[in-house]
């Protein structure tokens, strides 16, 4: 990229959808850095990427591509009838190597290749296309280990800009600069993603204090105010009780009156602003406190003792019809609260062998043995809930909790108040997953198997830590299948079984 300067600018852009303005006043420059674009899900990353590329038309400000642009969305739009050299056209071939893609010929169809395969023709394709800045939205999702590391490749060797949506923190460490985007505008900190989180948890440090500082302050204002207005009730009784013992005439007692009252009216004019001063700086600092993502709860009753069997499979054989082996004289135990991960490549058989565990598929041969007596699964789509009921239905069918105790329940988990009215339609994935969690965990006999299947596809950083928050209180078994390193290791995974 020979241009140093910005290839990509965006002057004072405000987007309305007609229900409202998803994003206002937003500036910013973009040129030979690696940056990372990071925000809660529904702030509007995707819509100011699309703005960026020219896929949207800001309904105010002005947006300048000095260079050559390429956009890999989130959801590819791909008739996959197609054969690859649709989308890598003539020149795509030149770049498969660096993908890994030297076995795959143009003529292939596209519906033939694996998720992580089409993801990598596709960013063949992109560079083929020799742009001097790559805007890229949730490049590694859904991907497995091998295809991640693809993009990070990618990344490290890209010596242009780059704009990224992720939510992906082994990604966002290979950032030059972090832009968050939130109710308040586009902030940007200098750094990766580690810098970035340490300067976030000093600036909500700081909100912490300040917020204590504004209800001080506004107390103190109050008090004033009160003590203020008390004070100078006083001095006009005595004045009053004065002036009519020395006998002043009807006259001057009116005019001593009036010279008191506008005294007074004055004063409570000043400590009426001070009052209004003090409730503006509440507000504003109120605005700054960023969601609580601790999730404090007592799962002592999952514990599960440290030598009892919780699964296991005994030499099994499992294939699907038509197909090889997926196990063939496979073997496994666990033990106790252990933590395990499951990975391998797309296809491995990772959801296969969560399957078998469950006893949802049987084994051509072999066997398995259950020791947990109670067991619940979780993938990303969070089937145990009931999309028509409110959180607190589910959390009292599920659970069989009362309702006072499911709301209670439901807090600890940081749904409170009108929250726990909302319809399980409309909320978040990342609320959906802390929901589903809430539930299962609630009531007498919580699972002491846990089965979470890519719990963190499609959640951003903030639900993701929640998630963290909450399982790091549960006491029981858990199994997780995840490709995000950050998530298998802040739940404090202890073995890893690796397939395929």
């Amino acid at each position: 990229m020979t241009n140093r300067g910005p290839v990509l600018v965006a002057k004072d852009i405000s987007f309305n959808t007609g229900d409202g303005f998803v994003l206002r006043n937003i500036s910013a420059s973009f040129g030979a850095e690696r940056i990372g674009l990071v925000g809660k899900n529904g702030i509007g990353k995707t819509t100011l990427l699309r703005l960026l590329v020219g896929e949207l038309k800001p309904t105010r400000g002005k947006i300048e591509r000095i260079a050559r642009v390429a956009y890999l969305p989130q959801h590819h739009k791909l008739d996959l009838s197609q054969r690859v050299s649709a989308i890598v056209g003539a020149k795509g071939p030149e770049k498969f190597g660096q993908f890994g893609l030297k076995n795959i010929k143009v003529d292939r169809v596209l519906g033939s290749l694996s998720g992580g395969e089409r993801m990598k023709v596709m960013l063949a394709g992109l560079l083929a296309s020799n742009p001097d800045f790559l805007v890229f939205d949730e490049p590694t999702n859904d991907l497995d280990s091998a295809s991640r590391e693809a993009i990070y490749n990618l990344v490290n060797r890209w010596k242009g800009g780059m704009l990224v949506v992720s939510h992906d923190r082994k990604l966002l460490r290979l950032m030059d600069r972090i832009l968050e985007l939130s109710e308040q505008g586009l902030k940007a900190y200098g750094g990766n993603y580690d810098v970035y989180k340490e300067q976030k948890d000093i600036e909500n440090a700081a909100a912490a204090r300040n917020l204590v500082h504004a209800r001080e302050g506004l107390k103190t204002a109050g008090t004033q105010a009160q003590t203020t207005e008390e004070r100078q009730r006083e001095r006009l009784k005595r004045g009053k009780e004065r002036r009519e013992k020395i006998g002043m005439s009807r006259l001057e007692l009116g005019h001593m009156k009036e010279t008191s009252e506008n005294t007074t009216a004055r004063l409570r004019k000043v400590h009426i602003q001070r009052v209004k001063n003090a409730k503006r700086a509440l507000e504003e600092a109120r605005v700054k406190i960023p969601p609580e993502n601790n999730i404090k709860v007592d799962l002592s009753s999952t514990e599960v003792p440290t030598g009892k069997l919780v699964a296991a499979l005994k030499k099994i054989k499992f294939s699907y019809p038509g197909s090889e082996p997926l196990f063939d004289n496979f073997s496994f135990e666990m033990y106790g609260p252990m933590r395990i991960a499951v990975k391998g490549p797309n296809g491995s058989g990772k959801t296969t062998f969560v399957k078998l565990i469950l006893k949802e598929l049987e084994p051509v041969a072999g066997e398995t043995i259950l020791g947990a007596q109670r067991i619940a699964y979780l993938d990303q789509n969070v089937a145990k809930l009931r999309e028509e009921d409110t959180l607190l239905e589910n959390a009292k069918r599920i659970s069989g909790l009362e309702d006072e105790a499911a709301r209670k329940w439901l807090a600890r988990f940081l749904f409170k108040d009108a929250e726990v009215f909302k319809k399980v339609e409309v909320l978040s994935g990342g609320e959906r997953m802390r929901a589903a969690l809430a539930c299962i965990l609630a009531g007498d006999k919580p699972p002491q198997l846990l089965v979470l299947d890519e719990p963190t596809n499609n959640l951003d950083l903030s639900s993701i830590e929640r998630i963290e928050s909450a399982l790091m209180n549960y006491r029981g078994a858990l199994i997780v299948i995840s490709h995000d390193e950050d998530f298998v290791r802040n739940i404090g995974v202890e073995e890893e079984i690796e397939l395929g």
